[in-house]
């Protein structure tokens, strides 16, 4: 009986031990999302994260598409701004990949503000889940899961794009490259068919992620043949070819026709989600020269820098000479940093050694491809290439970089947590806590970028105030440019306006421009845009008149003072 007792007892507390161990998982976001994100909404959700410009943009886009799968607005793709220029959403990010949770919170009630707070916090939700899940399943102990998924999450990098919320949806990338491995490993179509699905969702989440997590995948492939014990070169060379084989002839008929079905509809919702940035990169010329794009290449000097955060703020100031500085805030936090040195000073022996090295080498090979040293950089063979000159920002390859740099933390964490293991208990957790807390204090002390809610809504009431109320149901409204706000402001805060009242505008803001677009400072710029749509849809010249006069008819102007009313009889 006595035994009896202490078998039970024993095996009570094995199971607690494991239980409070899972439990540290979520304890770790919760605090996280606390602490970094939900906090600096202030009291009642009174603050909006972003700015007035890219922020509310996003929150336009989301909008629109909210109203699109409503029946409010006719197409997806041509928004109505920037009226009357087609395919307008392909100018920036479409955020189709998360919008449908945008749509499905809005849906429930909550305002247009709330709900994309909410799809905000959701967002942070669905990283770490995606990363707790990949770093689980590589049965590493539950701190270094963790923390590793912390810092994908609540990383420095990630949060000085905060003006760039489009980034933040990022769940695509951990399990893209599990889904890689796992093929590599046990060879099946299923896989094959999840890693498609998976780099798909991600583009449809943000095309420039989308891109860096291709480079991303495109560096393992030919790192894990390095990777593979005592093979041969010539196996190597037939390592990839023979896993396809075997991954067909090790998945049953119902197996393979469900990935083959998988493969092709992600293949064709590629296709339909890049083909509109191909049409407006020709018609529009969407290019970016050189000199634009090795601005914003990540130097030696980026990975020192974090201006917003409170904590290294005064070291990064003294990181001079470093133009475009606002998208080189690359520097991942002292406790990443630690980790990264003791894992390459330690080299730990384990299971896991040859994943976390192959991630992070697949990290050194990228970055030294992309950095840019005086100008000179290995980049320049990829811009070359048509259509990928269209990416400029490339120093947000820091956001999918960010995952082998979370495994390999997470690596090295575990390896750490392994050998206090069998110290007591309060030992193994305070060290556990402490590198988390650290890690998560290090992000809690990041200066937030945010709004006030009001002070957005009642932006648009002052607008909406000018406006008639006895519009016709098809005007189209044209706003001057009030030279005492930001440009970009002005514009959005128009195009809420008209998104709320059902109407397209001739403003617009976005990340590309039609050409010859300008902020509507004078009268003149409203015939002046109706004529430049002409040349861009390449319409015939008999059909221009009866379509300006058409057009013009519809447009309102306002705040405008020197309209001269033969432009709307005539096309001057």
């Amino acid at each position: 009986m006595t035994i009896f007792c202490i078998s039970i007892k024993k095996l009570v507390s094995k199971q607690l031990i494991s239980s409070m161990s899972k439990a540290v998982i979520w304890l770790v976001f919760i605090l996280g999302l606390w602490l970094v994100v939900i906090r600096g909404f202030g009291t009642q959700w009174a603050l909006v994260p972003g700015d007035l410009g890219d922020g509310r943009f996003n929150n336009y886009v989301l909008e629109h598409f909210f109203r699109w799968v409503k029946g409010l607005d006719p197409e997806y793709w041509n928004a109505p701004f920037f009226y009357p220029y087609p395919n307008v959403i392909a100018f920036s990010d479409n955020l189709l990949g998360s919008a449908p949770f945008y749509a499905l919170l809005r849906w429930t009630g909550l305002s247009r503000e709330t709900a994309f707070q909410s799809w905000y916090v959701f967002g942070f939700f669905l990283n770490y889940a995606a990363a707790g899940y990949v770093l689980s399943r590589y049965k590493f102990n539950p701190f270094a899961v963790g923390i590793g998924a912390a810092f994908f999450t609540f990383g420095l990098p990630l949060l000085a794009q905060e003006t760039h919320l489009q980034l933040f949806y990022r769940f695509g990338i951990p399990l893209a490259c599990f889904c890689l491995l796992e093929f590599l490993d046990r060879p099946k179509l299923t896989r094959l068919a999840a890693l498609v699905f998976w780099i798909v969702w991600q583009f449809y989440l943000s095309i420039y992620l989308g891109f860096f997590l291709i480079m991303l995948l495109v560096v393992l492939i030919p790192l894990m043949l390095f990777f593979e014990r005592d093979i041969r070169v010539m196996e190597q060379i037939n390592l990839w070819p023979g896993k396809l084989k075997q991954a067909w002839f090790q998945t049953n008929f119902q197996e393979r026709v469900i990935s083959l079905v998988v493969m092709s509809g992600a293949g064709v919702g590629l296709v339909a989600l890049l083909l509109p940035y191909y049409q407006v990169s020709k018609n529009y010329g969407f290019t970016r020269d050189w000199v634009t794009v090795s601005a914003m290449l990540p130097t030696l000097k980026s990975f020192f820098i974090a201006d917003s955060s409170l904590l290294w703020k005064t070291i990064s100031a003294n990181v001079l000479g470093v133009s475009m500085r606002n998208e080189h805030q690359l520097f991942p936090g002292i406790v990443v940093s630690v980790l990264l040195l003791v894992g390459l000073a330690l080299r730990f022996k384990s299971k896991n050694s040859r994943l976390a090295w192959l991630h992070l080498g697949a990290v050194l090979l990228l970055v030294i491809f992309t950095l840019n040293i005086k100008g000179y950089s290995f980049y320049w063979l990829l811009w070359k290439i048509p259509g990928i000159n269209s990416i400029r920002a490339v120093t947000r390859i820091q956001l999918v970089l960010m995952w082998p740099i979370a495994l390999f933390c997470a690596w090295v964490t575990d390896e750490i947590m392994l050998r206090t293991q069998k110290k007591p208990l309060i030992v193994y957790y305070s060290i556990g806590f402490l590198v988390a807390g650290l890690l998560l204090i290090e992000s809690a002390l990041f200066t937030n970028i945010n709004y006030p809610k009001a002070d957005g809504l009642l932006r648009l009431t002052q607008l909406k105030q000018r406006i008639p109320s006895n519009l016709p149901p098809n005007s189209i409204l044209s706003v001057a440019y009030d030279p005492n706000k930001p440009d970009f402001v002005a514009e959005i805060d128009v195009m809420l306006v008209s998104q709320e009242m059902g109407l397209p505008t001739l403003n617009g803001y976005s990340g590309n421009f039609p050409q010859g677009y300008n902020l509507p400072t004078t009268c003149e710029q409203i015939p002046n845009q109706v004529k430049k749509y002409f040349k861009a849809v390449n319409m015939p010249k008999e059909a221009r008149l009866k379509y300006y006069l058409a057009t013009m008819k519809r447009i309102v102007p306002l705040g405008f003072q020197d309209c001269n009313p033969s432009w709307w009889r005539n096309m001057p």
